[in-house]
């Protein structure tokens, strides 16, 4: 692995979890040393801050690291497993295309462009992926034996990652700030902190829960707790009057045209 940051970090543990792979098997590299021992101490496996020594011998590449940092990575990368002879790469860099990254990695290199999101970590995620030209059946059964511990997968025409990433690769964080803004709310009808944490927690963990083992549609679970009249019903009314179906759009349009900006940065 290249990079183990949130995302890699992720992954790779819910990899060790599974048994996917053993953490003999693995090497990772990232720029700073005290990352390095972080990693170390995390996962129990190899980590350093040179890109060949990591590389060495390797049958797949995960690069994980921030967008904004391709080009010296790609570039490294390429210098220290060259030709089609290297390994299966996969890229979770967001808004970085498959052609992007062949034109750094070498126009031979054999890749895949994943994009998961942070429920990976727990087997209850969702991982869409597109595959650039040359790969090998080998290459999509060790995909297979690393996508099958992670959730939900789908193949997607690469111009439809970005807005994947938009709804699913951010979506966590939206349900995570819904969290946040329901405790605020029960702090200010009168319920105390640690109860309000609790209570908005749980809560989400509850609908999730519901909303994953029930056959009906999200606007029908809605439904059927919303009586006519009441005080649920009184509460949409306001979600609604303040526009939030329309601010939800909104966020995901400029998380895509933000991919768009990364995509066409260096």
């Amino acid at each position: 692995m290249i990079g183990c940051g949130n995302m890699g970090g992720a992954l790779l543990a819910r990899w060790l979890d599974a048994g996917v792979v053993q953490r003999s098997a693995v090497s990772v590299c990232v720029v700073q040393e005290d990352v390095a021992e972080q990693v170390r101490s995390s996962h129990g496996v190899v980590c350093g801050t040179d890109v060949a020594t990591a590389l060495h011998g390797a049958d797949v590449v995960v690069i994980a690291v921030k967008p904004q940092q391709r080009g010296a990575v790609l570039q490294a990368a390429a210098q220290a497993r060259p030709g089609p002879d290297g390994p299966l790469w996969i890229s979770i860099l967001a808004a970085v295309t498959v052609p992007q990254l062949q034109q750094g990695l070498g126009d031979q290199a054999r890749v895949l462009r994943w994009m998961p999101n942070t429920p990976v970590a727990v087997g209850r995620g969702v991982v869409a992926w597109s595959a650039g030209p040359g790969l090998t059946q080998l290459d999509l059964d060790r995909q297979q034996q690393l996508l099958g511990p992670l959730g939900l997968t789908m193949p997607l025409p690469e111009p439809q990652i970005d807005a994947f990433t938009a709804v699913a690769g951010c979506g966590p964080a939206y349900v995570f700030a819904l969290c946040e803004a329901l405790e605020q709310a029960a702090q200010a009808v009168g319920l105390q902190g640690p109860q309000a944490a609790a209570l908005a927690r749980q809560t989400i963990v509850g609908a999730a829960h519901l909303l994953d083992g029930d056959v009906r549609s999200a606007q029908q679970l809605r439904e059927a707790v919303t009586s006519k009249g009441g005080m649920t019903e009184a509460a949409l009314a306001q979600l609604q009057q303040q526009g939030w179906g329309d601010a939800m759009t909104v966020a995901v349009q400029a998380a895509v045209k933000r991919a768009d900006q990364l995509s066409g940065g260096g």
